[in-house]
């Protein structure tokens, strides 16, 4: 039930552009010619193939101009993760780091990358420098605290989930991960009232009921488990752990 917020910057819009330049072209030519390749690196559809090509010609050809080969490195590192090509992914996003140390968003990125990947150790470092260079990001301590419950730190983990939500109070996913922590810490009702507050800001999150009851559950009330176990049937008919938890209350 994990879910890691992850993080790119998109152009609004761009032009119909061509896919590939074979030759560099100079002068004027060559701003428009980054431009473009940069909107077609970062546009939100087109084939992936063809955008990771496009910010590669943008890193190859970007000469001097650090600022665009770092656009061109965070979105191809975006789309490289995208594809499940982790590796390429921690290359980019580690360029970006080593051309700019203070890149908050390439620390965020590769933090989830590490995590991804079971590196606990890392994603921590890259979540904590992350939060040192912008401490207003309530995704990173949300993420950083998403390892810490892993982990098993729990006070750590909902220390880190209750300043996300301090600095948004919108999210749900903050809510719904403090309750999570707060039910393996073995505090029930603390995590019922997180659920109570995700549930409220997501009424469609079928894993918020399914686990608020399985909550209830263990605190022997059943009507409101069984209550809950059917909410998160109604909102996904799949959901086995709702199955089995309704089973359980209805043999």
């Amino acid at each position: 039930m994990r879910s890691l917020l992850h993080r790119t910057i998109w152009l609004a819009a761009a032009p119909a552009v061509a896919a590939t330049l074979l030759l560099p072209p100079s002068g004027r030519a060559m701003a428009q010619a980054l431009a473009d390749q940069l909107a077609t690196c970062k546009r939100d559809n087109g084939a992936e193939s063809t955008r990771i090509a496009a910010c590669g010609w943008v890193i190859d050809n970007a000469g001097d101009d650090d600022d665009i080969r770092i656009e061109a490195l965070l979105q191809r590192g975006v789309l490289r993760e995208s594809a499940d090509d982790r590796e390429g992914a921690l290359a980019d996003y580690g360029k970006v780091i080593e051309l700019d140390p203070t890149n908050a968003v390439a620390h965020f990125n590769r933090g989830n990358v590490h995590d991804r990947m079971g590196d606990q150790a890392r994603a921590l470092a890259d979540y904590t420098q992350a939060i040192k260079l912008d401490p207003s990001d309530s995704d990173a301590y949300n993420n950083r605290g998403q390892v810490y419950d892993a982990m098993g730190e729990y006070d750590l983990a909902i220390a880190d989930f209750t300043e996300s939500i301090r600095l948004n109070r919108d999210n749900p996913r903050a809510y719904f991960n403090r309750g999570l922590a707060y039910a393996n810490k073995g505090e029930p009702e603390k995590a019922i009232a997180s659920f109570d507050q995700a549930i409220k800001l997501d009424p469609k999150d079928a894993d918020a009921y399914w686990s608020r009851g399985s909550l209830y559950e263990e605190l022997d009330n059943e009507e409101a488990a069984r209550a809950d176990y059917r909410r998160a049937l109604e909102i996904d008919p799949n959901h086995e752990d709702a199955k089995e938890g309704l089973a359980r209350l209805e043999n």
